[in-house]
């Protein structure tokens, strides 16, 4: 964490004998999630996912839907934001403990991912969510002196914000849907929705970069705006969360929490699961409705459902990882996880490729089932490719620079001997 500068003790990033590898195993997992759920906007317009409308016409499409709403949406943003959090606070007790004042470090740190995340929503993907982290996360150094109880009260205080607003938006949303039934089939908005679905596919399929663009940062704009207005305060709250996790070294030191991660695995299992699964039918059977009750309070209880499911992966993994066996067999995870910012918008660089015009222009042709076969893929490919990286280098090429300019040095690359 620190060398010398003469009698000035430096900041540096953490050495590789000392990370913590479960964490790098569930970030190379969520890797999988967060593509499963992406790949809906990757290959069709927002409202395609953003009100159920299906991707694909055939039963294979429909049950790679209803596999990803159920298994995939609500669960792997909480993870990483839980782990993002959790970073945080780890590198903030590291500091402490050397004596350094983290504040610049951390200011720094996250000002340059927003500008990795300006660059990834203008120039690449209109998804993404970078800069909401990077904005949010300025806020935890709020937190850095907070007890463990203390985060723990303001973790619930806010999830319970939009947990209030959501279940407050659907009882009006209803209310209205209600009263306001003719007018609103008068307006005939399946016509208004299809006309925007119609000119997203024209401009990403065929329009010009130029033309993709302007669309893409509108729509990177509203999507923005929407999650820090909206998820904000959840998003917060997961990374007060994880800060919570980090001071009581949960994921330190697995063995005296053993307990805590198998109540994770047995209530994320028996209760989540279910949970998810009703929530999953729920949109399935929305029909493109945005009015739809069940579509409107679908949101507010994914709050909810979506981080319990989220729990019982964590505790799968924290129970896994109790046998050294497996520690070789996830190593590739790990390594992805390492690289996960690399690894996110390489995600991001290829699938834009595959579906935009100046690649190969297969936006909204691609159904559900094709989508996931392809995240499985190139899900796969990182698996292999992450590992071999590391026997070569430290870092990825992302973590390299990220690391780089928050330190104001240059980091070492390459290592001095291939990695066994």
């Amino acid at each position: 964490m620190t060398v010398v500068d003469g009698e000035r003790p430096v900041a540096s990033p953490v050495a590789e004998a000392e990370r913590i590898e479960l964490i790098d195993i569930l970030r190379g997992f969520a890797l999988l999630g967060i593509l499963a759920v992406n790949m809906a906007v990757f290959s069709h317009p927002l409202l395609v996912s953003g009100i159920g409308l299906p991707r694909g016409n055939g039963p294979f499409d429909d049950f790679a839907d209803f596999v990803v709403a159920w298994l995939a949406t609500g669960k792997f943003y909480p993870l990483f934001s839980v782990l993002f959090g959790l970073g945080v606070s780890i590198q903030l007790a590291r500091a402490a403990a050397h004596g350094l004042d983290f504040k610049r470090y951390h200011v720094r740190r996250m000002l340059i991912l927003l500008g990795i995340g300006v660059a990834h929503a203008l120039l690449v993907w209109n998804g993404d969510i970078l800069v909401v982290y990077a904005l949010i996360g300025l806020l935890l150094f709020l937190f850095r002196n907070a007890r463990p109880r203390t985060l723990l009260i303001w973790a619930a205080a806010l999830f319970a914000i939009p947990l209030a607003l959501g279940l407050s938006n659907a009882f009006i949303g209803i209310l209205a849907a209600m009263a306001m039934g003719p007018a609103l089939s008068a307006f005939n908005i399946a016509a208004t929705l299809g006309e925007i679905n119609r000119l997203a596919i024209e401009t990403y399929a065929r329009g010009t970069w130029g033309q993709i663009f302007i669309w893409r940062a509108v729509e990177w704009l509203v999507m923005m705006l929407s999650s820090l207005l909206n998820a904000g305060p959840h998003i917060l709250g997961l990374f007060v969360l994880g800060m919570y996790a980090g001071k009581l070294r949960l994921f330190s030191d697995l063995a005296a929490h053993q307990t805590l991660f198998r109540k994770c695995l047995l209530y994320g299992m028996l209760v989540g699961l279910p949970a998810n699964l009703l929530i999953a039918l729920a949109r399935s059977s929305v029909n493109g409705n945005p009015f739809s009750p069940l579509l409107l309070l679908s949101q507010p209880m994914l709050l909810v459902a979506g981080p319990l499911l989220t729990a019982g992966y964590v505790g799968a993994f924290a129970m896994l990882a109790r046998y050294p066996s497996f520690h070789r067999i996830l190593w590739p995870l790990a390594a992805a996880g390492r690289m996960a910012l690399s690894n996110y918008l390489m995600q991001s660089i290829v699938c834009t490729g595959i579906f935009y015009s100046y690649g190969l222009g297969l936006y909204g042709q691609v159904g559900a089932f094709a989508g996931l076969a392809l995240t499985f893929g190139l899900w796969i490919v990182q698996l292999i490719v992450s590992p071999l990286w590391l026997r070569a280098f430290k870092f990825g090429p992302m973590e390299w620079l990220w690391r780089s300019l928050t330190y104001g040095r240059r980091q070492p690359m390459r290592r001095s001997a291939p990695m066994s």
